[in-house]
């Protein structure tokens, strides 16, 4: 480290000792390196001395996400099991061609206001689960749940001459999704709260 003051510039070496050196260039050795040290640390460091970059303390996160496979495996069964779920229901209550799609339109219904009582559950009333909400709300009512079966049923009433049935269709699905949406919180909060409420009278009757 080099310091400048006035005429002289004082050098601490690496080794623990320091030298001075006056404006004709002439080295003086200090006798008392220690106190000299302390000294410099008040002195203004030299700013044409580049001092070494500390090292990181870590390295850089990677831009790829980092992929559980446990997780990944509960998001496919419930998928599976949620696509199997919503054709059974679509093979079982099949409507008419060219009518209302009444079983795509109760499908996403039902799936929005489950979804939201499974947020509200798993978020407030559960214990913390790593597979729960991956496997039942990504995967199986990710699955159960479809938009491109709305898009196409709403373009085949289109194609087929009936656009206010199209349009009722689009409409309350997106209106009714939000609904039930509104409404699976509203229960799940319910339940939350009168969890909550249960597990107070336990502790206060302790």
């Amino acid at each position: 480290m080099i310091c400048r003051t006035g005429q002289r510039s004082l050098v601490l070496r690496p080794e623990g000792f320091v030298l001075t050196y006056d404006h004709h260039g002439a080295a003086h050795p200090v006798a008392d390196a220690t106190n000299a040290a302390g000294d410099l640390r008040d002195l203004p460091v030299d700013p044409d001395v580049d001092e070494p970059e500390s090292p990181p303390l870590r390295r850089p996160a990677s831009r790829w996400p980092r992929i559980a496979p446990r997780v990944v495996f509960a998001v496919f069964v419930g998928g599976v099991l949620g696509g199997l779920a919503r054709y059974g229901i679509g093979f079982a209550a099949s409507p008419a061609a060219n009518t209302f799609p009444w079983d795509i339109f109760a499908i996403n219904l039902s799936g929005a206001f489950a979804l939201a009582v499974l947020l509200v559950l798993v978020l407030e009333v559960m214990p913390p689960t790593q597979y729960l909400r991956p496997g039942l709300g990504t995967g199986f009512l990710g699955a159960f749940t479809t938009f491109s079966s709305l898009a196409t049923a709403t373009d085949q009433l289109l194609a087929h001459g009936h656009p206010g049935l199209a349009a009722a269709y689009a409409v309350g699905s997106l209106i009714g999704g939000l609904a039930a949406a509104s409404f699976g919180l509203v229960c799940g909060r319910a339940v939350s709260a009168n969890r909550h409420r249960i597990g107070s009278a336990v502790r206060g009757s302790q």
